[in-house]
């Protein structure tokens, strides 16, 4: 039976808490990496391509979107950089990727800098954050956020959003980074949970946001 599209999305925000939310284990410091911007004119390189697809496949979300984000950031309403470790020898294969999302018709909340007016305000959205699990527990996905939290100063927003499951332990490491909970809805129906071996608690998603500069 296929995957019903809210089924794929909890895979994809799963795989999201993980890739910010794992400890780090012996790791001593917060890695140096590097976000690499997916360039997709005149045309993205069929190695970046085939690069975003496997990540997609591998987090559970139809590598059908590749495509589609082409052309948001074409228009100006994403930006996509892919994770490299900055190390000694020079810049690590691609450990995970990271987007900016500058418009979101269906909810302004969630991002409008790039709305169209009188739509237009401030806010960007960071998602599809994504690390290669042999390269998890290293604090690679909180080292990226920072990063794009930067970013999203630099091209004019004035507040930053996320969203993720309204669990206790995933908000409190977001609270921790200076994120705060403005509303909470029923995202995900009670079948698909269960059928993906989740808990019930898991249907409902929390938006968060934090004002920008984040980093002085």
């Amino acid at each position: 039976m296929a995957e019903t599209k809210q089924q794929i999305d909890l895979k994809v925000i799963n795989n999201e808490a993980a890739a910010l939310l794992t400890p780090r284990g012996d790791v001593p410091a917060t890695p140096e990496i590097h976000l690499r911007p997916w360039i997709v004119d005149p045309a993205p390189s069929e190695a970046d391509v085939k690069e975003l697809h496997n990540q997609r496949i591998i987090c559970g979300w139809h590598s059908e979107r590749v495509p589609v984000w082409q052309e948001e950031i074409r228009s100006g309403a994403r930006l996509i950089w892919f994770i490299h470790i900055q190390t000694p020898e020079g810049l690590s294969e691609t450990t995970g990727m990271i987007s900016l999302n500058l418009s979101d018709p269906v909810d302004l909340s969630i991002a409008n800098l790039r709305a169209p007016p009188p739509n237009t305000g401030d806010r960007v959205e960071i998602g599809s954050l994504f690390v290669y699990p042999k390269y998890r527990r290293r604090g690679i996905g909180e080292a990226a956020m920072l990063e794009l939290e930067r970013k999203a100063e630099e091209v004019g927003a004035g507040t930053i959003t996320v969203n993720t499951m309204a669990l206790g332990e995933v908000l409190r490491r977001y609270e921790r980074m200076g994120y705060r909970q403005y509303k909470r809805e029923r995202k995900y129906k009670l079948e698909d949970v269960l059928a993906m071996g989740l808990t019930e608690e898991h249907c409902d998603a929390a938006f968060l946001e934090k004002k920008v500069p984040a980093v002085v």
